[in-house]
């Protein structure tokens, strides 16, 4: 058999997309506001370091009036530094700066502006009647560091709300679809022919999911009317069929006794196979009574195989006992396989029951011309699947539906026997539990 093709799950292909759209989103949001903050933080530094020029302008241009152009410092205790300041003099010279500025101009920018001296981001403010200017700087290490931080927090800030959200649409999209899966438990779980599930599939609890419990209550109901007009059909020709072939018998039983010994043969097998249609038709009928339901008892292997009528081969019981099942759908698929066994050349029929972790399982092996391997697969193919009933054939088809009413089924392998032109066939046929009966010690031989 070959495998079933593994379908996508709804849930979790849902479940990614939202992934996937939740870590886009986070990485593009982060992306956007990161851009806008580094710009907006460009322009807050340029415009931190705009003022606090302004407000040196005046305290440095007083300064310079009472200090001696000699490049010095302004007194002030050591401390860290993220705003330097110089004040030059017309001839290019530091004439005063802050406690860790450099010696030497940071910018010869001679007007007002911003510019960007290596290390240095710098803004100029040139002094009245060309008495120098003033340099206030920043160095760019702390202006990145300040722009990549914002930008790394806004973004981990935005991956972390994405998973709260992926964690919270994945629990929701969990909780929307239990509706769907409580109706896939109740479809799998509603029998429209059973009397008491009549009321049909419980009422749906999303909008989306009410046409379709509509549609499987309404075909459940279109089916159990199809059942029901089926048994009424097989009700009816119950009787219709039975009295003829009862009558049938009796009148060839009547003819038996009349006739020429010549013809007392003839009429034998017409007998016979007068009881075999009789079998299939009560087994026909019992797949399509009313009730729809087994009627099991206990049921002795060799005392039904000997009432079988089954001519032309050779019945053996190696392994008997009681079991539970019904007794004419049993004698209908044993019949049909015996059958079969003869029509196909077997002269021995070997029955074996034993006990399975299953159930109980009886194994009919004959010594006919068996079957070819690639045909032997395509049989169980269809047997496995219970859709094969063009290639099976009445015979297999009719076991195989009695072995499924009794929780079982039907399978075929190679015989054992060793004769290579006449390998056999063993059919496994499985059924319900075994009740526990002394068996034969050995072999009991029916025809």
């Amino acid at each position: 058999m070959t495998a079933s093709p593994v379908l996508p799950s709804m849930r979790t292909r849902l479940s990614r997309v939202v992934l996937l759209l939740s870590l886009m989103w986070g990485v593009l949001m982060s992306l956007a506001v990161g851009g806008v903050l580094h710009r907006a933080l460009d322009g807050l530094l340029d415009q931190g370091l705009q003022e606090s020029a302004e407000i040196l302008y005046g305290l440095v241009q007083v300064a310079g009036q009472d200090v001696a152009a000699t490049g010095g410092m302004l007194p002030a205790p050591p401390h860290d530094e993220e705003l330097i300041w110089q004040r030059v003099g017309p001839d290019g010279q530091v004439q005063l700066r802050s406690h860790k500025a450099p010696t030497q101009p940071v910018s010869g920018r001679p007007d007002r502006g911003f510019s960007d001296e290596g290390v240095w981001r710098v803004y100029t403010l040139p002094f009245p009647q060309g008495d120098g200017r003033l340099l206030v700087a920043q160095p760019e290490r702390h202006r990145r560091h300040t722009q990549w931080a914002t930008v790394a927090g806004t973004l981990g800030l935005a991956l972390a709300v994405g998973l709260l959200l992926v964690l919270w649409l994945n629990r929701r999209l969990q909780r929307e679809l239990m509706p769907l899966q409580s109706l896939s438990t109740a479809v799998a779980q509603y029998n429209p022919l059973d009397p008491g599930g009549a009321s049909g599939l419980p009422a749906a609890e999303r909008a989306e999911l009410v046409p379709v419990s509509r549609a499987v209550v309404a075909l459940g109901e279109r089916l159990a009317a199809r059942v029901a007009h089926e048994r009424a059909f097989a009700a009816h020709a119950a009787h219709a069929l039975r009295t003829p072939l009862a009558g049938m018998d009796a009148q060839l039983a009547v003819a038996q006794r009349e006739a020429p010994e010549a013809l007392k043969p003839r009429l034998t097998q017409t007998r016979e196979a007068a009881a075999r249609l009789r079998t299939v038709v009560t087994a026909l009928i019992s797949l399509f009574r009313a009730s729809g339901e087994l009627r099991r008892q206990s049921v002795d292997l060799g005392t039904l195989l000997s009432r079988l009528p089954v001519r032309g081969v050779q019945v053996v019981v190696a392994q008997g006992g009681s079991l539970d099942a019904d007794p004419d759908l049993l004698s209908a698929a044993l019949m049909n396989l015996l059958d079969n066994a003869a029509r196909h050349g077997a002269s021995r029929v070997e029955v074996a029951m034993h006990q399975g972790p299953s159930g109980v399982f009886l194994t009919l092996t004959d010594d006919g011309e068996g079957i070819d391997p690639q045909r032997l697969s395509e049989l169980n193919d269809a047997l496995a699947s219970g859709q094969g009933g063009s290639i099976l054939g009445l015979g297999l088809t009719l076991a195989d539906q009695i072995a499924r009413m009794h929780g079982g089924r039907v399978s075929l392998q190679p015989g054992p026997c060793a004769q290579k032109e006449r390998p056999g066939v063993a059919v496994s046929f499985s059924l319900g539990r075994v009740t526990p009966s002394a068996s034969a010690p050995g072999p009991d031989r029916l025809r």
